[in-house]
């Protein structure tokens, strides 16, 4: 069976099959293998295939393989790769996060967690129907208002009639999701 985490969880599995998802942002060609970094929710992690795949940059992609540790870094060595497109990007993502949501619950109760500390970890992993709704139309304000320079903080939060907390965290889930990028200070471009 295969484990979904993160990037900053990969230490913790050496040897274990894992599974995640990312969106590619370097590849490089070896002799005999590919080696493919990429970007999710907490940051890089690295790829190696043997066989060829049609990747390009900043394609999202779904990984299973193995933890390998070499020179004290983390990589996955990937048996299976799937290329993830639109609806299915979003569905696999929210699957994910599912399983990673009930695998912490498992933890939580073996642990004996405090409350906060549940509070914080489901707010943070349930997606709302409606605040994916709203991740989206910021999405396209962003691509359909920038001008060359990005679009600013201030012009999303003004069109969007929302409370600022929730503004910061949905263009936070933009950034870290290699959806968009900071071009200037508070200023927001499409990938």
């Amino acid at each position: 069976m295969y484990l979904p985490v993160f990037s900053k969880d990969l230490k913790n599995y050496k040897d274990k099959k894992v599974c995640l998802i990312g969106k590619v942002i370097d590849i490089q060609e070896e002799k005999k293998l590919i080696r493919i970094k990429l970007l999710d929710t907490f940051g890089f992690f690295d790829v190696v295939l043997f066989d060829v795949y049609n990747i390009k940059l900043f394609d999202t992609l779904l990984i299973l393989g193995k933890v390998s540790e070499y020179n004290n870094n983390f990589s996955v060595v990937a048996r299976y790769v799937s290329v993830l497109n639109g609806d299915d990007e979003i569905l696999w993502k929210k699957f994910f996060i599912k399983k990673i949501k009930r695998n912490i619950k498992k933890n939580n109760k073996e642990d004996k967690m405090d409350e906060e500390n549940e509070k914080e970890e489901k707010i943070y992993y349930e997606e709302l129907p409606e605040e994916a709704k709203l991740r989206k139309q910021i999405l396209e304000f962003i691509r359909d208002n920038d001008k060359g320079d990005g679009v600013s903080l201030k012009d999303i939060e003004n069109f969007f009639d929302i409370n600022e907390e929730k503004l910061l965290n949905i263009i936070k889930d933009l950034l870290s999701s290699g959806e968009i990028y900071e071009s200037s200070p508070e200023k927001y471009k499409v990938i």
